[in-house]
């Protein structure tokens, strides 16, 4: 065909939808549709595991103040007493920074010579 072939009009006009043109291009639909799936999905997940994180708080907090310690008359061990009295005696140092002061306080306080037989009863009570 020569450049001076001229066509009837009919044959000069753009395809329309040929081969089904609109199906070939991708459709991001699917695409779209699934991320909003996996974000839902994940959104549900963590609000579920805060609320499991709150129960488990929540219960927690109620054991403890369910669980309160012993008074003095409830906690009859035999130890008890020696704590008290070591505590005071702790309680009962000098607040001055005199070195014979602090060397008067440090000879006056028997917990660090006791340690050791109290390390061995403690041992001795897990051992039981």
């Amino acid at each position: 065909m020569s450049p001076k072939t001229r066509f009837p009009k009919s044959e000069l006009k753009m395809p329309e939808e040929r081969f089904g043109v609109s199906e070939i291009r991708p459709s991001h639909k699917g695409v779209i549709i699934g991320i909003l799936i996996v974000c839902l999905i994940l959104i549900l997940g963590g609000l579920y595991a805060w609320g499991e994180f709150i129960k488990q708080q929540q219960a927690l907090s109620e054991i403890q103040n369910r669980v309160q310690r012993p008074t003095a008359e409830e906690n009859n061990e035999p130890e008890s007493t020696n704590a008290e009295a070591e505590v005071e005696n702790i309680g009962a140092m000098s607040t001055s920074d005199e070195l014979d002061t602090i060397n008067t306080d440090l000879q006056s306080t028997v917990i660090l010579e006791t340690l050791d037989a109290d390390m061995t009863a403690i041992e001795a009570e897990f051992a039981r």
